[in-house]
């Protein structure tokens, strides 16, 4: 995980502890139990107690494995509730 905030930090990420996004590129969400609503400009991550959206343009799934996400596109937003 330390090698993977490295990288993320030298491409300019903005890193909290639920996720990181890369801009240009997509983020990476920790923590993900599942995809509550999906669509190319809006994606619903349901967490074990709060909901994290995703606001973009062109917005992929990408890689899921043991909870952790990788959503490719152009992020515009996100908000946690």
């Amino acid at each position: 995980m330390k090698l993977l905030e490295q990288i993320l930090e030298e491409l300019g990420a903005d890193t909290l502890k639920s996720f990181s996004v890369v801009p240009g590129f997509g983020g990476y969400f920790r923590s993900v139990k599942g995809v509550a609503e999906y669509t190319p400009e809006k994606i619903v991550l349901a967490l074990k107690k709060n909901r994290i959206t995703v606001f973009g343009d062109n917005l992929t799934l990408g890689k899921y494995f043991e909870e952790d996400l990788l959503i490719r596109g152009n992020i515009s937003g996100v908000t946690v509730d």
